[in-house]
C-alpha cells in the first residue's frame, strides 16, 4: 500500500486485437405492379452469386429484409412471381431502415379485371331487363322498400361507428397516460442506473491494476464467441434464402390457380348472363332479375354494416391490449422502487466499509508517526536491543492491520458480486 512506501513499478505487454465491426442492416422491399400491391413474390439479396438473403412479400406487397452482418457492399436484389416477369436491380447500397421498390409488369390479365369485366356485364344486362319488362308502378315501389331498408341499414352502420370512435378516443386517452407513466419510469431508471454507476465506481476505487487482466481475458473470449456467432448466422441465412424460395413457389402457384379459376368463373358465369337476358327477353320475367339487383343493393349495405362492427371489436381490443400495457407499466413501477431500495441497501454497506477503511487508515498513519520517532532512535545507535523489541512490536501492529485490510477487501469483492 502507498502508507508503507513506494510500490514498484510494472510495466505489461499488452497485444492489441484489431477488430472489424460489421453491423447488421434491415430494409424493406416493396413489390407493386400497375399501383397495386403483389403478395407472394420471392425477394433475393445476392452478393457475389451467393443469396445472403430472402424472403416473401405479404398481402401489402411488402418484406422486411434483414442482414445480421453487412460491411457496405454493393448488391443484386432479384424480385420473382409466376404471374408477373422478373426484374432486378444491380449493385445497390444498401442503408439501414431503407426502402427499395419494385414495379412488375403482368403476364397476364388481372383477377381482379375479370371480376370487374363480368360485374360490369351483369349489371348491364340487368338495366336492359329492367326497361324491357317492369311497369313503371312496380319499379317505383319495389325501389322505394330497397332505398328505405339502405336508410335503415346506413342508420345501423352510423350508430356502429360512433360507438367505435368513442372507444377509441378512450383507448387513446388511456394510452397515452401509459405512455406518460413509461417516460416517468424511465426517468428513474436513469436515476438508478447513475446511482449504480457512481456505486460500483466507489467499489472498484483502487482495484483497476487488479482487474485489467481479467479484462483482457473477457475481451478475448468474445471476439472468439462473436466469430462463432457470425459463422452460425452465415449459416442460418443459408437456411432462411432456401425457405423463402419454398414459400413463394408455394404462394406464386396458389395465385395461378386462384386467377385460372377466376377467369373460368367469369366465362360461366358471363355465359349463364346470356342465357338470362334471353330468357327475360322471351318471357318477361324482369321482376325477378330487378329482386336480384335490390338484393345485390342491401348486401352491400350489410355489408357495410359488417364492416362498422368489425371496426368496433379492433377499437375492443385496443383497449384491452391499452389496458394490458397500462398494468406491465404498473408492474415495471414497482420492480424499479425494488432497484432504489436496493441500491439504497448498497450504498449502507458501502458507506460501512468505507467508515472500517477509515479507521484502518488513521491506524496505519500512527504507526507510520511511530515508526519515525524510533528510526530517529536507532540512529542514534542506543539501546539497540530495546529499539529491535519495539521495532518487531510495530511490525506486529502493521501484520494485524494487513489482516484488517484483506478482510475488508473480500468484503468489497462480495458486494461486487
Amino acid at each position: 500500500m502507498a502508507s508503507f512506501g513506494s510500490m514498484a513499478a510494472t510495466i505489461e505487454k499488452s497485444t492489441l486485437v484489431e477488430k472489424v465491426e460489421k453491423d447488421a442492416v434491415s430494409v424493406t422491399i416493396t413489390v407493386t405492379s400497375e399501383g397495386n400491391p403483389v403478395a407472394g413474390a420471392l425477394v433475393k439479396v445476392v452478393n457475389d452469386k451467393t443469396v445472403v438473403a430472402a424472403g416473401t412479400t405479404n398481402e401489402m406487397g411488402v418484406v422486411a429484409i434483414k442482414l445480421p452482418t453487412y460491411n457496405g457492399e454493393a448488391v443484386n436484389i432479384e424480385v420473382y412471381h409466376r404471374l408477373y416477369k422478373t426484374d432486378k436491380k444491380e449493385a445497390v447500397v444498401l442503408s439501414d431502415g431503407g426502402n427499395v421498390g419494385f414495379a412488375l409488369k403482368s403476364k397476364s390479365a388481372a383477377l381482379t379485371e375479370i371480376q370487374a369485366d363480368a360485374e360490369a356485364t351483369e349489371e348491364k344486362l340487368n338495366e336492359k331487363i329492367q326497361g324491357e319488362n317492369e311497369s313503371k308502378e312496380e319499379y317505383e315501389k319495389r325501389m322505394a322498400e330497397a332505398k328505405e331498408r339502405q336508410e335503415q341499414l346506413q342508420q345501423e352502420t352510423s350508430e356502429v361507428k360512433t360507438v367505435t370512435e368513442e372507444q377509441q378516443k378512450e383507448t387513446e386517452a388511456t394510452r397515452a397516460e401509459t405512455e406518460a407513466k413509461e417516460k416517468e419510469m424511465e426517468a428513474q431508471r436513469q436515476e438508478i442506473e447513475k446511482r449504480k454507476a457512481e456505486q460500483e465506481a466507489q467499489l472498484n476505487e483502487g482495484q483497476a491494476d487488479r482487474e485489467a487482466e481479467m479484462r483482457k481475458r473477457q475481451e478475448e473470449q468474445e471476439a472468439r464467441l462473436k466469430a462463432l456467432e457470425e459463422e452460425e448466422a452465415k449459416k442460418m441465412e443459408e437456411i432462411d434464402a432456401s425457405a423463402a424460395e419454398k414459400e413463394a413457389e408455394k404462394a406464386q402457384k396458389a395465385q395461378k390457380e386462384a386467377a385460372k379459376e377466376a377467369e373460368k368463373a367469369a366465362k360461366e358465369k358471363e355465359k349463364a348472363l346470356k342465357e338470362e337476358k334471353d330468357r327475360a327477353a322471351e318471357e318477361a320475367k324482369e321482376a325477378k332479375e330487378q329482386a336480384k339487383a335490390e338484393e345485390k343493393a342491401q348486401k352491400a349495405e350489410e355489408e357495410a354494416k359488417k364492416e362498422a362492427e368489425k371496426a368496433q371489436k379492433e377499437a375492443e381490443k385496443a383497449q384491452k391490449e391499452a389496458e394490458k400495457a397500462q398494468k406491465e407499466a404498473e408492474k415495471e413501477q414497482k420492480a424499479i422502487e425494488k432497484e432504489a431500495k436496493k441500491a439504497e441497501a448498497l450504498q449502507k454497506k458501502i458507506d460501512k466499509l468505507d467508515a472500517e477503511q477509515k479507521k484502518i487508515d488513521d491506524a496505519r498513519a500512527k504507526l507510520d508517526s511511530k515508526q519515525k520517532k524510533l528510526d530517529k532512535k536507532i540512529a542514534k545507535g542506543k539501546n539497540l536491543d530495546k529499539l529491535k523489541t519495539e521495532q518487531e512490536k510495530l511490525q506486529e501492529e502493521h501484520s494485524k492491520l494487513d489482516e484488517k485490510q484483506n478482510k475488508l477487501d473480500a468484503k468489497r469483492k462480495k458486494l461486487m458480486k
